[in-house]
């Protein structure tokens, strides 16, 4: 399995954005993921791309969780 990265920007232009790893193949469900627990439906989620099953392992997360970067 792999995992998703996903920006989390207050809008488009923000210099600061956050990252978030995702260990959720489907881009959609990974944005989901993050904006149920982050309760920011506001902000603008953007999904950056795979990331390897191996980064998942590395950071131990488990399918449907994630950690910010």
């Amino acid at each position: 399995m792999f995992g998703r990265l996903v920006r989390v920007r207050t809008h488009r232009g923000d210099p600061e954005p956050t990252l978030y790893i995702v260990a959720e193949p489907e881009a959609e469900r990974a944005i989901d993921i993050v904006k149920v627990a982050l309760a920011r439906s506001y902000h603008d989620y953007e999904d950056l791309g795979r990331v390897t099953d191996a980064l998942l392992g590395a950071l131990s997360l488990r399918p449907g969780t994630f950690t910010q970067t």
